[in-house]
């Protein structure tokens, strides 16, 4: 398999280079942002990194095959428009918007994956591949580290399967420098949003309690989930515990009049109504009670949700002007995938992981090396 790999400023570039160097029958592995050029890392400018790869065997096989099949493909060939010979004349056709060119993509990136999956891919690199889709990375973070290791391959004949998983180590590692800055919010006032079940409560008491014991810094509780009894009293218990102030608001009047209350704290943590994420009128009640004033918004999700849930959550907050997130239950599954997905598909930082119930403990502070090894761990 030829593989080369591209820099571009936008997808639709790529493509005449692809086809004119690999020829019409390449596909697109995978596509990445990457940052080039700059002095001692400064004024570097981002950019497309695009991967493509010509299978030469298949295209061979399909050479010598083309005689035997052409006259019982000529009617269903003159029922398909011909897409091979269009693009010829490059500098004649208009621009493709990139509508056309993603498209284009996802049908490659699906090919590609069913070469890989098949018998194709080098013995040691079976396990890679077997271990990224147990730990349900997406199909676009699979390829991506798949089409490197492949090329990473080619210079070590006789590389073991320990061998492709350090490579597989060090391509995550390289892959986290492109994700957000992985750092929580500065803003004075944080309030955590989310659907019902994913332990909101409990880990604002968790950051409450790290802030006040380990960074000495003065806490203010709020919550506005009057909706539930028994999440205020959980609310308070902890706020007795801890012996910091805490305010119940129903209204933005309310609000308010509990921030001046609160304006002497370091920091103001605010609670809300975990509620059915799919009723938007919840998501407009959040958006009134919370106007007008200056917070951070984080996203609290737990990784017990399918991810196709975790998107749908997150697509229905995404209206509140999310600036972080926080995955609740690592302790309660051994997938990992998902916090990659959600960094590919939002770019939206990662910075908390929970553990477990313990309060103030059982809560990771995340980095990119973290990220790194927790990708191994279940390994």
């Amino acid at each position: 398999m030829k593989i080369k790999r591209y820099v571009v400023t936008h997808l639709r570039e790529a493509m005449p280079l692809i086809r004119q160097e690999l020829g019409q029958d390449a596909v697109i592995l995978d596509t990445k942002k990457v940052r080039v050029g700059g002095i001692f890392g400064l004024f570097r400018k981002q950019r497309l990194e695009v991967l493509a790869a010509l299978d030469e065997e298949k295209v061979a096989k399909e050479e010598t095959d083309f005689a035997t099949l052409l006259q019982s493909e000529k009617k269903r060939r003159e029922e398909v428009p011909e897409r091979i010979e269009q693009p010829r004349n490059v500098d004649k056709q208009p621009v493709e918007d990139d509508a056309q060119v993603l498209g284009e993509l996802k049908s490659m990136k699906e090919i590609m994956m069913q070469m890989m999956e098949n018998e194709r891919l080098p013995k040691p690199l079976k396990p890679v591949q077997t271990f990224l889709e147990a730990q349900e990375f997406s199909q676009t973070i699979r390829s991506g580290v798949m089409a490197e290791l492949l090329i990473k391959s080619k210079s070590y004949p006789g590389f073991t399967k320990d061998d492709a998983f350090e490579w597989m180590r060090q391509e995550f590692a390289k892959r986290i420098k492109n994700y957000p800055s992985i750092r929580s919010e500065s803003k004075k006032i944080r309030c955590f949003v989310g659907p019902t079940g994913v332990g909101k409560t409990t880990t604002i008491a968790k950051i409450a309690g790290n802030l006040l014991l380990k960074e000495r810094q003065s806490v203010g509780l709020i919550t506005s989930d009057t909706y539930r009894i028994a999440a205020v009293e959980q609310l308070r218990t902890y706020a007795d515990i801890l012996g910091i102030p805490m305010e119940v608001v129903q209204s933005p009047a309310d609000l308010g009049q509990s921030l001046d209350r609160l304006s002497a704290c370091d920091v103001i943590l605010m609670d809300t109504a975990g509620r059915n994420y799919q009723q938007y009128s919840y998501i407009t009640q959040l958006e009134s009670l919370l106007s007008g004033q200056e917070m951070s918004i984080t996203l609290i999700l737990s990784l017990t949700h399918r991810y196709s849930d975790m998107k749908l959550i997150a697509d229905n907050f995404h209206s509140l002007g999310v600036s972080e997130v926080i995955m609740t239950k690592m302790d309660e599954t051994t997938v990992r995938g998902p916090i990659y997905n959600f960094m590919e598909d939002y770019n939206l930082p990662i910075t908390i992981l929970t553990t477990g119930q313990n309060v103030p403990d059982d809560l990771v502070r995340t980095t990119p090396d973290f990220f790194v090894d927790l990708v191994m761990e279940e390994r």
